[in-house]
């Protein structure tokens, strides 16, 4: 049974923003009630459906997950490995509210979040989003008109309360936790000639591992890491010192001031003399 429902029109749509199309809540009790994302191949929004009583069950291609109070679930409606439906043994109604968008925008963000966070999601009742999708039973039975900024904006802040329910656990995970001790081996050693190896011989893992876990946890690999630390620091000390080249490479650690000079062009498109004419050190 709908409960309320607002739709929401934008005017002057545009394709980098999500385009926010309803808010609305429901009870359903039925043991019928089940969508399909293979019967909804013409409907292209995007849909992040929560549970506030009861609960429901979500269906992905990795199986079936229980959907009680305080957890939702995010999908593009059209998958046809979804379905979400009320469960036969379910003894209370299930009670939700549920946001629909859609964009080429919104579609390249859910497949990100999915294939980053997953689709299920917990997230407190009584404050942050959810709260604010409730607020639109203010306006129930009405077709709102939206700037695309607002639509959009209300869209990004559900996914990044999505994405922010997750990081706050990944923060505590091991291998987040192996990256930033790493990270900070590097700026503690930048005068070193600190390879790979090194590292993770001072983080008591084997250098694959280390790599491996530095590459999914950053987008890079600890070498170029390591590298592009050195960089910096040489911009830095390039712009803000009068140390000669032969000094910035000693004090980074590299034996041969042509070895730095080599690298730091290969690095930087420019030689350490044309940097500290022209340069601008980089913010990253």
């Amino acid at each position: 049974m709908l409960l309320w429902m607002t739709r929401f029109q934008t005017f002057r749509p545009m394709a980098s923003l999500p385009c926010l199309r309803v808010i609305a809540s429901e009870r359903q009790d039925d043991r019928s009630y089940r969508h399909e994302g293979r019967f909804r191949q013409r409907e292209m929004h995007c849909l992040f459906k929560y549970t506030l009583e009861g609960r429901g069950v979500f269906r992905d291609a990795a199986g079936e997950h229980a959907l009680p109070a305080g957890t939702g679930f995010l999908c593009e409606i059209r998958d046809p490995a979804t379905a979400y439906h009320y469960p036969p043994d379910a003894t209370e109604s299930w009670r939700f509210v549920y946001a629909a968008f859609d964009g080429p925008a919104a579609t390249a963000m859910v497949r990100e979040w999915i294939k980053r966070y997953g689709p299920i999601y917990q997230l407190p009742a009584d404050v942050g989003i959810v709260p604010r999708l409730l607020d639109s039973r203010s306006r129930g039975g009405e077709e709102v008109r939206i700037s695309p900024a607002e639509g959009g904006k209300l869209v990004f802040d559900l996914l990044a309360a999505l994405a922010e329910s997750k990081d706050r656990t990944a923060r505590e995970e091991p291998g987040n936790r192996l990256v930033l001790q790493a990270q900070e081996i590097v700026r503690e050693n930048l005068g070193c000639n600190l390879n790979v190896s090194d590292l993770a011989a001072k983080l008591s893992v084997s250098r694959e591992h280390l790599t491996r876990t530095f590459r999914e946890q950053t987008g890079q690999t600890p070498y170029r890491y390591v590298l592009r630390q050195k960089m910096l620091l040489a911009c830095r000390l390039l712009k803000e010192t009068p140390l000669t080249n032969k000094e910035i490479a000693a004090r980074l650690g590299y034996d041969a001031p042509a070895h730095f000079t080599r690298t730091f062009r290969n690095v930087m498109q420019m030689t350490p003399s044309r940097f500290r004419q022209v340069g601008v050190v980089p913010v990253r």
